[in-house]
């Protein structure tokens, strides 16, 4: 168990061993997906900039690359609500409750961030 993530959960949580394997199956999925889709992103931002850089700058091209990032962005939020669905599965009643807590002030801490970053716009955003 080396995702910090997972330690967390697992020990806010208080699984079992069963639960232990179940999330970790779940997380090293996760992780795979979401390592695939970020390195489609940075490669496509590539693309963009490259569009970008040209002296008779592709807008065509850089738009179409704009469009592919935002399917993977979907792709990524679909993911993170399918990998917590799944692990919200595996809990017993009382750890439900618990880990929807948890969620919520994950939630609101990014909420917090993105404010204190200008909103929705990102550090990898154009």
């Amino acid at each position: 168990m080396q995702d910090k993530g997972m330690m967390f959960l697992t020990k806010q949580l208080d699984f079992d061993n069963t639960q232990q394997e179940q999330v970790e199956k779940i997380f090293k999925e996760h992780a795979d997906k979401m390592q695939k889709y970020q390195s489609e992103i940075a490669r496509l931002q590539k693309e963009i900039f490259k569009c970008m850089s040209n002296d008779n700058p592709d807008s065509v091209h850089a738009f179409m690359y704009s469009d592919s990032v935002g399917t993977y962005r979907v792709a990524v939020q679909k993911e993170l609500f399918r990998s917590s669905v799944a692990i919200r599965q595996i809990c017993k009643p009382e750890q439900k409750k618990k880990f929807d807590e948890l969620m919520q002030n994950m939630g609101k801490r990014l909420g917090h961030q993105m404010d204190m970053h200008g909103g929705s716009m990102r550090h990898d955003s154009l």
